[in-house]
């Protein structure tokens, strides 16, 4: 059921409820609390109803248009949203908090063992009774759910409750506090807002007390991850470097492989692949073979990025042989989120030489993406069609591929995934040469990439920008890109995208 009691907008009430008895105006109060929609069910026990009056209330209340039965009687819902909101405005604050609290434990005595969809109505229910400790129990459960759904943006409304409840809760919260902040961050960071992630995590370090070293080094990995896509790499390596200390010191070689991988990764966005390949080399040495074989097999396709990188064709093949092995390894394990990477990356690689090749990696990685239900990395994947499809003269295909992967990414908030979709559309106008409409949204895409602070993708855009500039006859504003790309540092360019800034310069005579 939605929260409609916390959202519903107040307007004029549509039908009248002011003239209603006693006994219908109790049991519109406890609908009005449980939403939209309501089991009739926990209603009976909430109220403490005999059937029979309680059965004459909800036939008054059908009557008089406010209701409509569903389910032969076994739920009923607001005829209109207004009427509920009328209805919820006109509790007093000490009521409701009653009336929420019986709800809930009305949903605890009919579910002992509650169910997922059952958890995060119990859960609003005792956080608007305030009952604190009741609450954050269900919504830290709530949330997990919502996180193994790979729903983040619903699991951060689960996390602020928790959070909310832990600061007025008795006793000392420092540890779990810092817990909720990490878990916020993690959601932020699964949306594609590393800015906000990186915030949850400081805040999360600040509460944790100084004993607290194995959470505090994976804390500082979090940050040391978020901070390297916001292309911050001195700044992540520092953080990387931290934790290995306090790592070193308590002996936690799984914690120290995640930091040496983590090293690897900003090294590989650096271009210092020989440091990354090591890096990845020092991971593996620190896992168990046996007993890390999930990681073993997240490090082979680290060690195939590094690989696919490098500008020699035999790194190339190499580097597929990882993923390939990446997949064998992770496919009985039913690790689909990074099967879906690992054929991700397959199509990064592939793709300039052999686009009908990648586009059909692609299609397998939104398969995995959709095994996992990472709406995230299925919005990925559709976006990433896009090149591949027009180089093969695929427009309509490519726009609807771009279109989907707009909508569900907006949708969870992944503001890095929708500025890859606004970058796409300046593509796809440039296709069609509609290049005053490619000029709008790759401003658009370029003003998205300066307030996420993610400079690799800001000149990813002026050199598209720039070759638009060129197709479009306006050599000189394709100058002034090529010049700001001098500024920035051409060394932050993704590898694919230099050939075509050399072919710029030199038509520019640069």
């Amino acid at each position: 059921m939605a929260d409609d009691t916390e959202t519903a907008t107040l307007q004029p009430v549509a039908s009248p409820i002011t003239d209603l008895r006693e006994t219908e105006r109790r049991v519109l109060s406890y609908a009005a609390s449980m939403g939209m929609e309501f089991d009739i069910s926990v209603l009976a026990i909430a109220t403490e109803m005999e059937e029979e009056p309680l059965a004459e209330s909800l036939e008054q209340l059908v009557h008089r248009g406010i209701l409509k039965e569903l389910n032969w009687g076994d739920s009923y819902a607001f005829v209109q949203v207004v009427t509920l909101a009328q209805a919820y405005r006109d509790i007093s604050s000490s009521r409701l908090r009653v009336i929420h609290k019986k709800i809930a434990e009305a949903y605890e005595k009919l579910h002992p063992d509650p169910t997922p969809d059952v958890i995060p109505e119990m859960g609003r229910h005792f956080h608007l009774a305030q009952v604190h400790d009741k609450s954050l129990l269900y919504n830290r459960y709530a949330a997990a759910l919502s996180m193994n759904a790979f729903s983040p943006d619903v699991a951060i409304r689960y996390l602020e409750r928790a959070r909310e409840d832990l600061a007025v809760l008795p006793g000392d919260h420092r540890v779990e506090e810092a817990e909720v902040l990490k878990e916020i961050g993690e959601q932020y960071s699964a949306m594609g807002d590393e800015t906000r992630a990186d915030s949850f995590y400081g805040e999360s370090l600040s509460k944790l007390p100084e004993e607290e070293t194995i959470m505090r080094a994976l804390l500082l990995l979090s940050r040391s991850d978020a901070l390297r896509v916001l292309d911050r790499l001195d700044l992540a390596r520092q953080y990387c470097e931290e934790a290995i200390q306090l790592l070193e010191k308590v002996g936690h070689k799984k914690g120290l492989a995640l930091a040496h991988r983590s090293l690897a990764r900003t090294a590989f966005k650096e271009d210092l692949f020989e440091v990354g390949k090591r890096e990845i080399e020092a991971t593996i040495a620190l896992l168990d073979p046996e007993k890390d074989v999930k990681d073993v097999a997240h490090c082979y396709i680290e060690f195939g990025n590094v690989l696919s990188a490098m500008p020699i064709s035999e790194n190339h093949d190499r580097a597929l042989e990882y993923f390939h092995r990446a997949i064998q390894i992770l496919e009985p394990l039913r690790d689909y989120h990074e099967i879906a990477r690992a054929h991700n990356c397959i199509a990064v690689t592939i793709l300039q030489a052999q686009p009908r090749e990648g586009l059909i990696e692609l299609k397998e990685a939104k398969i995995y993406a959709e095994k996992c239900k990472d709406r995230r990395l299925i919005g990925w994947a559709l976006f990433n069609c896009v090149e591949p499809l027009l180089a093969l003269g695929e427009e309509a295909e490519a726009t609807r591929d771009n279109a989907e992967a707009r909508q569900i990414l907006s949708k969870i908030n992944d503001q890095m995934g929708v500025q890859q979709v606004t970058l796409n559309e300046g593509l796809l106008a440039q296709y069609r040469k509609a290049y005053a409409e490619s000029e709008r949204s790759f401003l658009d895409a370029l003003r998205q990439a300066e307030h996420l602070g993610y400079q690799a993708s800001v000149a990813e855009v002026i050199v598209h920008m720039a070759n638009m500039y060129m197709d479009w006859g306006k050599n000189e504003e394709a100058s002034k890109a090529i010049a700001r790309m001098k500024v920035i540092g051409e060394d932050i360019l993704d590898p694919s995208l230099r050939p075509l800034l050399e072919k710029l310069k030199q038509r520019l005579g640069k």
